[in-house]
């Protein structure tokens, strides 16, 4: 059985820390296993990939966000990043990602059922 490590994560690089250093700012301490650090590193990966789609689609100036497959690849990336950090965090970090409402279901997106279930 894996123990579960501390590591601090930084929503906007993806990096994933043992120790942060001086020039790191994490947003978000996580208690977790070497698989479910992996897990959270694939995640950011799929998140990367979606996030250069949006600009390879930013190119075509008469494509609106809200018509956009591939925005709404990237904002489903995130929310299951969010949702990892959630399952995973401490407890200031699931204040922050409630507070800030990202998990929350709305008409205007689709939220997998899994994500839903968090709350």
């Amino acid at each position: 059985m894996e123990s579960k490590q501390t590591y601090f994560v930084d929503i906007s690089s993806g990096d994933i820390l043992q120790d942060p250093n001086q020039n790191a700012s994490p947003s978000f301490r996580i208690f977790a296993t070497p698989t479910e650090v992996n897990e959270l590193k694939m995640l950011f990966n799929d998140n990367y990939d979606d996030d250069m789609s949006t600009m390879r689609r930013a190119q075509v100036p008469f494509r609106q966000y809200h018509n956009s497959p591939e925005d709404n690849h990237y904002d489903q990336s995130m929310r299951d990043i969010y949702a990892k950090i959630y399952l995973l965090g401490d407890e200031e970090a699931r204040s922050h990602i409630t507070a800030i409402g990202v998990l929350e279901n709305t008409s205007d997106h689709h939220v997998r059922e899994d994500i839903e279930n968090l709350k």
